[in-house]
């Protein structure tokens, strides 16, 4: 991504992201605004395809920004709207899982508009989560009723609870992640398509870009005590409706079910129940072992299960921080980038999953490794000892504190291993960590910040990444450091002695990217 693109996008996000939005705004306002941004970015594009200059584009855009948001609405939809949005939702997938059953969806639809509005717009002393569970258990009694399978109807319960619980019950009414992972694939695809590519190029392009945001960022944690207990009595109760039970009869079975296995199995003064983060790190493992039955690199699963757990921590945990990014987990990321400009390129899947692996290995060749005694020990040693001879020959002690610094980042810069490429989702990522701060430090309550974080991240990784990303100028450094490291290789130098030279063209290739801005 070129440094005036990131700088627009920049602009344009940290603008919305301090336009006046509150956590009772509804979906109406939420995505006027980003319609608007996504107009003022295509005004931006356009001023300077016509020859306008960086500052005056940037500024025309903003304006027709803030005369866009001013014009949008401030009242909240009303609960009643809110599940009509939750039943068309529900009406679609049922559609997904029976396209040949108009007339039975079009039940479906009004039993869930119907238990919405009686189950969540009603109040009561039943939480929203409650709610929402008892609305998509009279989904699935619907479904039964009208001739559905329990697995199909099953599929229909959890859309429609998840629907829900996402849109009534959350501060700021926002989609699903599997909607957003879904809407993320659709927009690319249109992109693909844009850019005059074929359908059977684009669409498996669009396919990848789904199932990697499906298995990274919507894989959830694995279930509490409780939460098994309730999908256990949930289980139940599908099984009893199935069978001919009263929808009423089956839930006060499946009640009962779930408050003598918390009794018995969750007790308050038992042993410690393992953590969210503990949880996120499970389903992160099983994802992992997932990954390898299924015939993957055992180091490239491990990278793709570092970035699960982190996401997962992020979405759901509040007891602890997700970590930073493995070094290993930078480079899937950019050689799952390599794998879809390979596709891009009309590569097969084969022969572009065996040129994102060996990408992979170069990469953790080159970027994640630092033998004992770290480079950045010895730098710092030879840091300390141009401080400790500047105070020799008489130096004050702030300037060779300084001499020492700058001597200890020059080493770093020559001769320690440099972390890997930056991606373009690396990039819209720290776009959206932007617009995020600014809009918590103008006074935002956090839950509005989020979801108006996640939407401009969705905006930048359509906009700009698409379903074969842009490489980076320090991608564009990778590939000619790995070309050299190959070459070294296939003359018969040492692994030791070619990583270190294309480290070398690496960290004077990324120097320069830095000078250039870009």
């Amino acid at each position: 991504m070129r440094a005036a693109s990131v700088f627009v996008v920049s602009s344009l996000f940290l603008l919305i992201a301090t336009a006046p939005a509150r956590a009772e705004d509804g979906p109406d306002r939420s995505s006027c605004i980003q319609a608007c941004g996504a107009q003022a970015e295509e005004a931006y594009h356009a001023c300077r395809e016509q020859g306008g200059g960086e500052e005056d584009c940037v500024a025309s855009a903003i304006q027709g920004l803030e005369t866009c948001v001013a014009a949008c609405p401030d009242a909240p939809p009303a609960c009643t709207d809110l599940c009509t949005s939750v039943a068309s939702d529900v009406a679609d997938e049922c559609n997904a899982q029976f396209p040949d059953a108009a007339d039975m969806c079009a039940t479906i639809h009004q039993a869930a508009l119907d238990a919405c509005q009686a189950a969540v717009c009603n109040g009561g002393e039943i939480s929203c989560e409650g709610a929402c569970s008892n609305m998509a258990r009279h989904v699935f009694a619907a479904c039964i009723d009208a001739g559905g399978g329990q697995d199909p109807c099953s599929a229909l319960q959890s859309e429609a609870s998840d629907h829900c619980i996402a849109t009534q019950c959350a501060p700021i009414p926002e989609p699903t992640c599997e909607d957003r992972c879904k809407a993320r694939a659709a927009e690319a695809d249109a992109h693909c398509l844009e850019e005059g590519m074929t359908a059977d190029q684009c669409d498996p392009l669009a396919a990848n870009v789904l199932q990697q945001c499906l298995d990274s960022e919507c894989t959830p944690p694995a279930p509490s005590c409780e939460e098994q207990c309730q999908a256990d009595a949930e289980a139940l109760f599908q099984t009893c409706v199935t069978n001919g039970g009263s929808e009423a009869d089956c839930a006060a079975q499946a009640e009962a079910s779930a408050h003598t296995c918390v009794t018995n199995n969750c007790p308050s003064d038992g042993p410690p129940q393992p953590t969210c983060t503990d949880r996120c790190n499970a389903a992160a493992q099983e994802f992992q072992q997932h990954c390898i039955d299924e015939g993957g690199d055992e180091a490239q699963c491990a990278a793709q299960a570092d970035d699960v757990a982190r996401n997962c921590i992020a979405e759901h945990c509040t007891d602890a921080p997700p970590p930073p990014p493995s070094c290993e987990s930078d480079c899937e990321d950019h050689a799952r980038g390599d794998f879809q400009r390979c596709m891009a390129a009309g590569g097969t899947e084969d022969d572009c999953k065996a040129q994102a692996q060996a990408s992979f290995q170069d990469c953790v060749t080159l970027h994640c490794g630092d033998p004992e005694p770290s480079c950045q020990d010895r730098c710092t040693r030879r840091g300390n000892r141009v401080q400790e001879k500047c105070l020799a020959n008489g130096g004050t002690a702030d300037d060779c504190a300084a001499a020492g610094a700058a001597a200890m980042q020059e080493c770093v810069n020559e001769h320690c291993v440099p972390p890997p490429p930056q991606t373009c989702e690396d990039t819209c990522k720290e776009v959206a960590q932007q617009a995020h701060d600014a809009c918590v430090a103008g006074g935002t309550d956090t839950a509005t910040c989020d979801a108006q974080a996640q939407a401009m991240l969705e905006q930048c990784l359509t906009d700009q990444c698409g379903v074969a990303p842009p490489s980076t100028c320090t991608e564009q450094c990778e590939v000619t450091a790995q070309q050299s490291y190959n070459k070294a290789l296939g003359r018969g130098r040492s692994g030791a002695r070619a990583a270190r030279h294309a480290q070398f063209l690496f960290h004077r290739c990324e120097n320069k990217c830095a000078r250039t801005g870009n």
